[in-house]
């Protein structure tokens, strides 16, 4: 199989939908792109893997997701501002408090839009959301965030991860990045925050194509 006959999935973050990928697809529009969507904003979620073996690219939430799922056909993965873990616990000190998690679940019931809008902001964009925030996915993905840990299965899995990172990500920081993996993992460090995906779509592009040359005879 050649690199432009394994597609590529996409799995967006928390707060955003598959819109984050616009830049990248652009970029790789020889490519079959293939996008998931925990629907956010939409009227349904469409969270079906392909039966058929793909690359996968997760931002944010999008690539704990991954992680945790581990899909069978997936043979390769891209995270980009990705994490292992997010919430702080015991053994994970770098991790953002449960506490704000957890605020956050409470002021999305009676001002999601206000708690998106802020979230957006915080993450670097005061892009409008791509629709009407859907408050009980919204919750749930905020739960994925307080509850996954797939630090175990980044540690003992075969497929390839690379993971692209920002310096100056005020999501997920530097080190809450760094500890969630295990020792020895690619990060490319770019100067950047948490929208690598629509800030620099070429060094993310770059990555994913290195990806696809490891993993395509």
């Amino acid at each position: 199989m050649s690199m432009t006959d394994m597609p590529l999935l996409f799995v967006h973050g928390w707060g955003f939908g598959p819109e984050i990928w616009a830049p990248i697809r652009r970029a790789a529009s020889q490519r079959e792109c293939l996008t998931l969507d925990f629907g956010y904003f939409s009227a349904s979620p469409h969270m079906a893997l392909p039966e058929r073996p793909f690359m996968a690219v997760g931002h944010s939430l999008g690539a704990l997701w991954l992680l945790s799922e581990m899909p069978e056909q997936c043979r390769g993965m891209v995270l980009l501002n990705g994490f292992a873990r997010f919430a702080a616990s015991e053994d994970f000190p770098q991790g953002v408090p449960a506490r704000l998690l957890t605020r956050m679940m409470r002021r999305l019931e009676s001002a999601p839009d206000a708690t998106v809008r802020d979230f957006r902001h915080q993450a670097g964009t005061d892009m409008p959301a791509p629709g009407a925030p859907q408050p009980e996915r919204l919750h749930e993905g905020l739960q994925m965030l307080l509850r996954l840990d797939a630090r175990p299965l980044a540690r003992s899995t075969d497929c390839p991860i690379y993971c692209v990172a920002g310096t100056g990500d005020a999501i997920a920081p530097p080190a809450l990045t760094q500890a969630s993996f295990p020792p020895g993992t690619t990060i490319d460090w770019q100067t950047g925050g948490h929208l690598l995906p629509l800030t620099h779509p070429d060094a993310c592009l770059n990555v994913i194509d290195r990806m696809m040359e490891r993993i395509t005879p």
